[in-house]
């Protein structure tokens, strides 16, 4: 992985388009990906907020009360996630009380590849709920 610190905020942006979503998506969708570029540049992550993410992902582990939750709780995750294994989608349903988990297929980590299922999925939820 390339050195943060010596690279622009649009190379930084650049540089992770492909782990949050699919090689195919990005391909056929520059409708989608150059736009969502442009609106992450208007709040680019600092460097310090970037390793307070870091840190925060490798020190701060809740996973003992997530048997506490008692609202109703979907997961959603793409089978393609490149950033966090799709077994985490398990991990976290079995540990949530009637916890509800949907993969979807061909997607990465933000699921723009399946936007009209996931948006299906959310409002079949929030009804049911």
């Amino acid at each position: 992985m390339a050195d943060r610190s010596t690279l622009s905020p649009e190379e930084i942006v650049r540089m992770n388009i492909p782990t949050i979503l699919t090689e195919d998506f990005i391909k056929n969708n520059p409708d989608f990906v150059e736009p969502y570029i442009q609106r992450t540049l208007k709040a680019p992550l600092s460097e310090e907020a970037f390793m307070h993410q870091v840190n925060a992902l490798m020190n701060f582990n809740t996973y003992d009360r997530l048997g506490q939750i008692k609202a109703p709780t979907l997961i959603l995750h793409g089978k393609r996630d490149v950033l966090v294994p799709p077994e985490n989608g398990s991990i976290l349903a079995e540990a949530i009380p009637n916890a509800k988990l949907v993969y979807f297929e061909n997607s990465a980590h933000i699921l723009a590849e399946e936007m009209e299922k996931v948006l299906q999925v959310l409002i079949d939820f929030l009804v049911e709920s």
